[in-house]
């Protein structure tokens, strides 16, 4: 069900960015919050194996995590530079509305970049906006990605860390200005954003210790989503969908993995491995859709039926040509790394109890 709950988040994302939909709550931020809580999850569960089958595993994750996203961002990143440069900027879907001059997309490709597009940490040549404009939450997630190996080998930096991080987030739930609130501070740099990572990262532990931390920081996103939406000491709109993304996000996953464990029918399973397989590129390919539905049909890209059943017509067919060559990819890398693939590995046994 892993797969599923994936793909439908991505969808949510694709959602988020259509102009023309009036969301009392942005789905695609709350989308990104559960993502964030599911990597912290699965790349827990990584490392782990990384640790006890790599002999260098610090380099031979990052390396894997390299193969895992890279090729399909580039080759999405590579249709955005050569479209834009053959058709201009688009006249009007505002992700897209920008030149890619060569040290742009220099920065894109390099992936890290792309998250220092907000304030107060801008790289002005980035501006306005990411070429794949989802890539700078891939750029957080890498972040992430950096600073898993050191969390895993030493439990005392993650003691320090989760509660420094989690009082950056805090504090941008409840001060706001033009650069620090908590757009920017609580949910788009890994500094405030680490928390919801690390729910799932400790749920992956599997001691009753780690579990309880994870539930416990679980309750206080509970806790502070109602007082956002009581207006209760955090009044921010950002805030609302951050706190009530995190809110969802560890039942989500606790549910994924209840259903992992069940004997499922093989065709279900398929599907669910393919649904997820799907969510990454839709993820990265959803805003080129629109731009090439935009120029080819001269619909505007905006919330109605047309539109939007081309623009995923568009997107699906990109993203299954994107699937396609990753199995290819797949193939090298689990090679490389010379163990089975996480979907083939056992779901892990309910927590243990310690003392």
């Amino acid at each position: 069900m892993l797969g599923l709950i994936r793909f439908a988040l991505a969808a949510a994302v694709l959602l988020s960015h259509v102009p023309g939909f009036h969301w009392a709550l942005n789905p695609g931020v709350m989308a990104v919050i559960c993502f964030y809580t599911i990597s912290g999850y699965l790349m827990r569960r990584s490392i782990e194996r990384f640790g006890r089958f790599s002999a260098r595993p610090a380099r031979t994750f990052l390396a894997d995590r390299v193969l895992k996203l890279f090729p399909q961002y580039l080759v999405a990143l590579t249709a955005t530079v050569a479209l834009l440069w053959a058709w201009g900027p688009s006249p009007g879907f505002w992700l897209l509305q920008q030149e890619p001059t060569p040290l742009k997309v220099l920065l894109n490709a390099l992936l890290l970049p792309a998250n220092y597009i907000f304030g107060p940490f801008v790289i002005p040549q980035l501006l306005p906006h990411p070429l794949v404009p989802p890539a700078w939450s891939l750029a957080t997630e890498f972040h992430f990605y950096l600073l898993l190996p050191l969390l895993f080998r030493w439990r005392a930096l993650l003691l320090v860390l989760l509660p420094a991080t989690l009082a950056v987030q805090l504090f941008g739930f409840v001060y706001e200005s033009p650069t620090l609130n908590s757009d920017t501070l609580s949910y788009r740099y890994i500094f405030g954003v680490l928390p919801v990572f690390l729910m799932g990262y400790l749920y992956a532990e599997g001691s009753t210790a780690s579990r309880r931390m994870a539930i416990a920081l679980w309750l206080l996103y509970v806790v502070l989503a109602g007082c956002a939406l009581a207006g209760v000491a955090i009044h921010q709109q950002r805030a609302r969908e951050i706190t009530l993304g995190a809110t969802v996000a560890l039942p989500l996953l606790a549910l994924a993995l209840a259903s992992g464990r069940r004997a499922l029918p093989a065709t279900l399973k398929r599907w669910d491995e393919q649904l997820g397989n799907l969510a990454y590129p839709v993820f990265i390919t959803h805003c080129l859709a629109f731009y090439v539905v935009e120029h080819l049909t001269g619909m505007p890209v905006s919330a109605t039926a047309g539109f939007l059943s081309s623009a995923a017509a568009v997107c699906l067919a990109g993203s299954l040509a994107l699937e396609r060559l990753q199995r290819r990819v797949e193939r090298l890398r689990i090679g490389l790394r010379g163990f089975a693939s996480m979907k083939d590995a056992p779901p892990p046994a309910p927590a243990a109890r310690t003392r």
